[in-house]
């Protein structure tokens, strides 16, 4: 019981666990904040990656430069980053630029093309991982109350939002960044996967065949 009670209170520490609601298979997609961002950060994750075998990595917040030296004190990742099954994408806290349009279609294409189990990070694990998690969860069937959740459990850990004020963020806040996949459409229960779907089309720009290619991947088919 208390190997039990240590493992989880590590998770929550670094802000890691399992995305598992909709039509998203068992030990396919977890999130965290930085695995390597420092040498006590890397143990309690290490362990916890160990447990569920993660295979693929995709890291938000740092570029395939910047991670080649990072990534040497873990073995797992760096072992990963060598056989090209780590993405680093450098993208921006603007989820309705250009660039980060752009690099979540990356992040999506690299999901596709390889093999769960899949860690996806940024920095703390909040907010750029936060959105690409409630883009995926919508497109994937979870309900509105399992993505608004989803995305403020990460305010109990002890990362911080680089954009929004723990204290102040709630069901609102959540609600407004959702509506960055809309166009201004009012989003429900009964439209959220529609508009997640719209979204990855023709904002993001996979193509029909992308898009049930990942609606497999997630899917465990």
């Amino acid at each position: 019981m208390k190997n039990k009670e240590t493992a989880f209170f590590n998770a929550q520490t670094v802000n890691f666990r399992e995305v598992c609601m909709g039509n998203i298979a068992p030990n396919t997609l977890y999130r965290s904040s930085h695995p390597i961002k420092d040498n006590k950060q890397e143990k309690a994750i290490s362990l916890l990656v160990s447990k569920v075998q993660i295979k693929t990595v995709i890291n938000l917040c740092d570029t395939m430069s910047g991670i080649t030296g990072k990534s040497v004190i873990a073995p797992w990742y760096n072992s990963l980053f060598r056989s090209g099954r780590v993405i680093a994408l450098g993208m921006d806290f603007n989820c309705t630029s250009f660039s980060f349009n752009k690099k979540l279609k990356e992040t999506l294409q690299f999901i596709i093309h390889r093999e769960s189990p899949y860690l996806i990070h940024c920095h703390a694990g909040v907010d750029r991982t936060g959105f690409v998690c409630m883009v995926i969860e919508s497109f994937m069937g979870a309900s509105l109350d399992e993505v608004i959740n989803d995305y403020l459990k990460s305010f109990n850990s002890i990362f911080e939002s680089s954009i929004y004020d723990a204290k102040k963020a709630d069901e609102a806040t959540v609600m407004q960044i959702l509506s960055s996949m809309s166009n201004s459409q009012i989003i429900n229960e009964q439209n959220l996967q529609h508009i997640a779907e719209t979204y990855l089309r023709c904002k993001i720009g996979l193509s029909a065949e992308e898009v049930e290619l990942l609606r497999n991947k997630l899917s465990g088919n």
